[in-house]
């Protein structure tokens, strides 16, 4: 009830602080079937508002009103979402959510950020290796924008300017994890994928989630300076994994029992990125002391395994031609102990995605086209994504959009071969 009250408030009392409106019309139809896969309506309210001359407060609400909703059904539990973060729903047709509620203190030496908010960390596109502060929402895959698919979480995020650099200290009593749309959702995980074989019977036992704000909440910090013309980070971060580990084991009549729950974790990396003339190189590295994946054989045992977890990337920018943008990069996590206990893991010792980013600017940068290729190499599926944006005044842009998946039905991308789509998006301002 609380939550309601804050978002009603800040949805009636904000006109006379300073309103900033938006209102998107998106629709989608799938291209295999005759099927409308989206028809949505959002509102957006962002307020920001002067307190003092050393406080100031941000709110942001949204609101979506949506046909029949394939990509979370009805009014789904959350259950991987903490209560002070979950969306509301008004039927099965409404949702209004508080997105972010923070207040900004200016401190003699820093910034204190405290409230609901999101945190971006690392610059990779199209997939995230360091931009792992707040959970996601997987309702729409990967396909959403990252500041649309983010969870915004309630945290304590202190910024102290040094002489040496920059240092941010973050404490997140939320426990919210990502949001996993259930079985039948447009993208809702495949049995397949999920390691089980398709006509293999099985049953899902309620998530575990810890909820102690104070013994389960996420410690964070990074350090960031700019040396040689390299900009730096060091990060650290002690969290629960936002994906749940899914232990398997048999049932009384032979079906398979997944018991999903999460698990600790250290991430120690880094990020570096410099530009030379026309280029800008990029890189980030992680390194997970302790993460779970699936192993070959489900049963004897839970059919999940522990190891440590390299992952990077690398990439490069090149601005050669006029209003163009071309973006290459490689991420690849490789598992640390893979090779012990004879390459018990079912996945392969290191696993390597490439991206490809085209963007060009037409007509004084009102019109942006862009295509994204993320390829998958050791299975070979991809994901295409065209994109057209129009700026058809400071208060209407008009977009089309377009997905392909390729591969097969066990894969990641491939999982949703049958899910292509092109879209229209229609988006005004005022």
């Amino acid at each position: 009830m609380l939550r309601l009250f804050l978002i009603v408030a800040l949805f009636l009392c904000p006109h006379a602080y300073g309103l900033d409106s938006t209102i998107l019309l998106e629709a989608d139809q799938a291209w295999h079937k005759d099927q409308r896969q989206k028809t949505e309506l959002e509102f957006l309210w962002e307020m920001d508002h002067a307190l003092s001359q050393t406080v100031s407060l941000t709110s942001i609400v949204r609101s979506r009103i949506h046909g029949p909703d394939r990509f979370d059904p009805g009014q789904p539990d959350q259950p991987a979402v903490a209560p002070a973060s979950q969306r509301h729903h008004i039927g099965d047709n409404v949702e209004i959510e508080l997105r972010e509620l923070y207040a900004d203190i200016r401190l003699p030496a820093g910034n204190l950020r405290l409230g609901k908010q999101q945190i971006v960390w690392g610059q990779a596109d199209g997939l995230k290796l360091l931009d792992v502060i707040n959970p996601q929402d997987f309702r729409e895959f990967i396909l959403d924008d990252f500041e649309d698919s983010r969870i915004p979480v309630w945290t304590l995020n202190l910024e102290l300017f040094l002489d040496e650099g920059d240092l941010q200290l973050v404490w997140i009593p939320d426990t919210s994890r990502h949001n996993l749309p259930p079985a039948g959702a447009t993208y809702g995980l495949t049995a397949p994928f999920a390691s089980i074989p398709a006509d293999q019977p099985f049953r899902i036992e309620a998530i575990d989630r810890p909820n102690n704000a104070i013994e389960d909440g996420t410690w964070a910090t990074r350090f960031s300076t700019f040396r040689a013309g390299w900009d730096i980070t060091l990060n650290y971060l002690y969290r629960y994994n936002d994906l749940p580990v899914i232990r398997k084991n048999t049932n009384v009549d032979g079906s398979l029992l997944l018991s999903p729950g999460y698990e600790r974790t250290h991430t120690l990396g880094g990020s570096l990125s410099k530009a030379f003339g026309d280029f800008i190189f990029r890189s980030e590295v992680a390194v997970n002391g302790s993460v779970y994946f699936d192993t070959k054989n489900i049963l004897p045992g839970e059919g999940v395994d522990r190891t440590k977890e390299l992952g990077y990337v690398m990439g490069l920018d090149w601005s050669g031609i006029s209003s163009t943008l071309i973006s290459a990069q490689i991420f690849q996590s490789i598992l640390i102990d893979h090779d012990l206990g004879q390459n018990r893991f079912a996945r392969d010792k290191v696993d390597t995605t490439l991206t490809l980013l085209v963007r060009r600017d037409f007509w004084n940068e009102s019109l942006v086209a862009d295509v994204l290729w993320i390829y998958h190499t050791n299975d070979n599926d991809q994901l295409v994504r065209l994109k057209v944006d129009y700026e058809w005044s400071s208060q209407l842009m008009v977009g089309l959009y377009a997905d392909w998946f390729a591969g097969s039905a066990d894969e990641l991308f491939g999982q949703y071969d049958n899910r292509d789509q092109i879209g229209l998006r229609l988006q005004f301002g005022f």
